[in-house]
Formats: C-alpha cells, sequence, structure tokens
C-alpha cells in the first residue's frame, strides 16, 4: 500500500489523492466556526499524469522553504506525505497552482 497523499487547504476541507481524488469538506460540526461547510463530497478518478502532477506539486510544496511555516494559521495550506506534513503560506504560488488543479478536476 502506498503512503498516503493528501492536501488540507485553508478552510480544514481535504483532497486524498491516489487512483482517485477524493474531496472531503468540512461540516459546520468539526468547523471551527461552528456554520462553515465546505459543500458536498465529491470524487473524480485520476489519469496517470493527472496523478504525477499533483503529487509534483505537493513535492514541491514541501521543498518550498521561502513558504513553508511552522504553525498552521487560517488560509495556510498543508500537505501530507505518508506521516509528514508540511504547511504553506496562503500566497504561495504553489498552493494557489495546486488548488486551481484540484478544483478544475473536481469541477
Amino acid at each position: 500500500m502506498s503512503a498516503r497523499r493528501a492536501y488540507i487547504d485553508g478552510n480544514n476541507n481535504t483532497y486524498e489523492i491516489g487512483d482517485r481524488l477524493e474531496y472531503v469538506p468540512i461540516t459546520p460540526e468539526r468547523s471551527s466556526s461552528g456554520s462553515y461547510s465546505g459543500g458536498e463530497p465529491k470524487s473524480a478518478a485520476l489519469g496517470a499524469e493527472q496523478r504525477a502532477r499533483l503529487i509534483s506539486l505537493l513535492d514541491q510544496i514541501a521543498a518550498d522553504t521561502e513558504n513553508l511555516l511552522d504553525d498552521r494559521p487560517k488560509g495556510s495550506g498543508t500537505v501530507i506525505q505518508g506521516d509528514q506534513r508540511a504547511v504553506c503560506r496562503g500566497s504561495s504560488p504553489l498552493k494557489q497552482e495546486l488548488e486551481t488543479m484540484l478544483r478544475g478536476l473536481l469541477a
């Protein structure tokens, strides 16, 4: 079994990356505000090239030391690769590229 690869956006919505892309939205019960909802869960098939590009972006974000943070402020993104976590700034261009790709794949 391969290591878990996932991305958690600034609102705590989770994107699980495997053979499929699984969007696991935050619910009002789990949100810090008690009212935010990330919407409905979504799933999309991933081709080999799409999956490779997503993994490449996760790797690049985790290696982008200029945009990594020690804590996790609101709006930041979290990359999970196996048991490793990397938190990046909300303004990271790579984070923005990843989120654009994730939204496009789930549209």
